[in-house]
Formats: C-alpha cells, sequence, structure tokens
C-alpha cells in the first residue's frame, strides 16, 4: 500500500505553481500527498484554530503566525542537519524561530514594492504625499483608479502598519501596546479615508484581499499599486496582463517621519507534531524548499531564501530582473517592517483591520478608531501576559 502523507496547504496565483512538483515527489518516493485543505491564509488560519486535533502532517504557515500555532508544530532542530540550514539567509531562518527553537523551513520572503504604470506617470512618487496628488491626477473611475491596497484582512492591517510607522506612530512598541493616538496614526488612517472617499479606490475595496487587488492593477484598470514579488511573473505575461510592457517598481515612497517601510515576513512549512514522527513528511518538507523548487519559484516573482538560489537567479536575470532583485534585498536589508512574535498576534491583526476598515469607509471617527484600537490591544495583550505567567508559572 502507498503511503499517504495530509497536508494543508496556502493557496492562490502566487502559490499554486510550486505545487505542480508534488506528482514528481509521490513518483520518487512513493508517498502520495493528499492536499486535504487549500485556502487564503485567513481561511487556512481559521480551519486550523478551529481543529481540536490537526491530523495534517504538513501546513503552510508564516513567520508571524507561527507562534499561535505552537500547541500543533514541532519543533525542526534535531530533524535537520545544519549543512542544509546554512544555505538559507540567517534573517529568515530567526523569524522561523519562536523562543530559540526552529518550528518552519522558509519558502519566501514577502516585502512590498510600489508598481507604477509608466505609460501615465514619469517616475516614481518621493512621499506618500506626492503619490496621493499622482493617484488624484491619473484617477478616473471606472476606467483606471488612482491607488490601490488590499481593503481587508492582512493585506489591510500591513498597510496600516507601514502607513502609521511611516508617519513616526508605533504600531509594535516594546510593550506591545499601540502608540497610535497621535499625529502618525491620524494621518495613517486619514489617507486611507482620503483614498475611499475620493474614489480613488473601487468602491469594492473592502471586500479585496491581495489576489483582487493584483487582478485589477493587471487588466491596467489603476495607476499605482503596493503589491508582492510573488506576482511579478504574472504582470509580465503578455498573455494575461495590460501591464506587461509598461511596469515600472520602486521601493515605497517616504513618509512624514522620513522613512520608507514596507511591512514583511516570510511564507514557510511546518511539520506538525503528528508528521515529525514521519520520515516521509520531513522528506516532503525539505522537497518543498530544495533549492530546485526555490528557482522555480523565484523564476515566477519570488525573491529566494537560500543564498545559493539567490546567486544563480542575479547571475541568470535580466537587466530589469536583476534591479528588482537587488531593490527588494535592499528594502529586506534596511526597510523591512516586521511584526513581533507572540501566541495573540492573530487576534491583534483581526481588530486591527477590521477597525482601519470602519475608519477608511467613514464609519467611525478617526479618533475613535485610534482609541478603539489602542484599548482592544492594551486588553489582548494583558491576557497574553497573564495565560504566560500561568504556564510558565
Amino acid at each position: 500500500m502507498i503511503n499517504e502523507l495530509q497536508v494543508a496547504l496556502i493557496s492562490g496565483p502566487a502559490y499554486d505553481p510550486l505545487y505542480e512538483c508534488l506528482p514528481a515527489f509521490t513518483e520518487s518516493t512513493g508517498v502520495e500527498v493528499n492536499v486535504a485543505f487549500r485556502g487564503d491564509h485567513p481561511a487556512l488560519n481559521h480551519h486550523l484554530a478551529t481543529l481540536r486535533e490537526v491530523t495534517y502532517d504538513l501546513v503552510s504557515t508564516h513567520t508571524k503566525y507561527a507562534p499561535s500555532q505552537l500547541r500543533f508544530l514541532a519543533p525542526l532542530d534535531r530533524s535537520i542537519d545544519t549543512s542544509i540550514l546554512d544555505d538559507f539567509v540567517p534573517l529568515l531562518l530567526e523569524l522561523a524561530r519562536v523562543d530559540g527553537l526552529l518550528y518552519s523551513l522558509p519558502r519566501n520572503i514577502d516585502v512590498r514594492l510600489l508598481h507604477f504604470r509608466t505609460d501615465i506617470i514619469d517616475s516614481a512618487p518621493a512621499t506618500w504625499d506626492d503619490l496621493l496628488a499622482t493617484a488624484r491626477r491619473h484617477n478616473s473611475p471606472p476606467q483606471c483608479y488612482g491607488f490601490l491596497f488590499p481593503g481587508r484582512e492582512s493585506g489591510l492591517f500591513g498597510t496600516f502598519f507601514e502607513l502609521a510607522e511611516m508617519a513616526g506612530a508605533r504600531l509594535f512598541p516594546e510593550s506591545l501596546v499601540p502608540a497610535i493616538e497621535n499625529e502618525g496614526g491620524r494621518w495613517a488612517l486619514q489617507f486611507l479615508r482620503s483614498c475611499y472617499a475620493e474614489v480613488l479606490v473601487p468602491r469594492e475595496l473592502p471586500d479585496w484581499h491581495y489576489d483582487k487587488v493584483h487582478e485589477c492593477f493587471r487588466a491596467g484598470r489603476a495607476a499605482m499599486v503596493g503589491d508582492w514579488p510573488g506576482y511579478y511573473s504574472l504582470y509580465r505575461d503578455p498573455n494575461i496582463s495590460a501591464v506587461h510592457d509598461r511596469l515600472g517598481l520602486s521601493p515605497y515612497p517616504i513618509g512624514p517621519a522620513g522613512k520608507s517601510l514596507a511591512y514583511g515576513g516570510g511564507h514557510t512549512f511546518a511539520l506538525t507534531r503528528q508528521g515529525a514522527t514521519k520520515q516521509d513528511a520531513l522528506k516532503l518538507l525539505l522537497y518543498l524548499t530544495a533549492a530546485e523548487q526555490q528557482i522555480g519559484e523565484a523564476r515566477h516573482g519570488c525573491v529566494p531564501v537560500r543564498r545559493s538560489v539567490m546567486k544563480q537567479m542575479q547571475d541568470e536575470a535580466s537587466q530589469e530582473n536583476h534591479a528588482r532583485l537587488a531593490m527588494l534585498e535592499k528594502v529586506i536589508a534596511d526597510h523591512i517592517l516586521i511584526p513581533p512574535k507572540f501566541a495573540r498576534y492573530p487576534e491583534v491583526e483581526e481588530v486591527l483591520w477590521r477597525t482601519v476598515q470602519k475608519a477608511f469607509l467613514g464609519e467611525v471617527e478617526i479618533d475613535d478608531a485610534l482609541g478603539y484600537m489602542t484599548k482592544q490591544i492594551s486588553q489582548i495583550v494583558r491576557q497574553d501576559v497573564r495565560q504566560t505567567s500561568v504556564c510558565r508559572g
């Protein structure tokens, strides 16, 4: 009888091409891989969180979500040879650790760049005020919107995180209680509200996550968007992209506090405690994160997290793609904005995006929204501290 592994994977245009390698894994090992669940990260996280017993062997996760999943994830340090780990970028391995233990292997690292239409915009805006002015100038709905961002869930949270920090607010100071009831927090929410109130974004935006935003810009229906590396090959595909020959890239503009920051983190694969008992599950983990698979993902646009793969991509890249990889490396080195690791992070993200959405829709006043977020997250953090103390006691 053929052995079978049960897995739960993140899905979407930026992720699905990798899974085409699974039949080759089965052919070479005789181990079937049953993708028993597939969905976007909010759906995947919700699914895993509601299970009393996680019977998957391997799951997709993320460096920001893994701390909330330790009840079913297995540490990997004793299972993986250091010669394999040495090829991974140290920053990404560190992000994949929780309390010093490695709980997953990196798949990629995500930071956004500003994408803009070179047929209507001569050069990238230098500041966010410039970006807003540029968006207004090139806004002609419904044919073309000025600037796009995800209108819900982690994508909206990340956009607010970036804007608030670039304006001088602190979403995650050492206490984890946001310092956002200030000019920086107000500016960030007002920027998002202006985009929606002035119809610089589609009215449907509150229902849009990453993929819909990407599709709108790819169709030529927006002047600018902040987007992720995994979509790059789709943007450059002349068969499906109206902007394939008119795509400009740049780091994010400078915010009111004089800095450019890009929210980031790493998608990873992890073994569950059940999977850690199976040598076949470890083989699948190493296969999915092997150099061969990372090269395939890198050719779709993802940022490699193996040093050998990054070198190969830089050697084979066109001048245009070489410049993009160098830009991404610099953003990761100098401008990345990484949320802290703590178990109740998903609850904080949920409070933030839902309140930010109400604020940009005009359903709550900006100061009320900032106060509510501060109060709610303070309560979550206090509960987290109490629970941690009980566990340690």
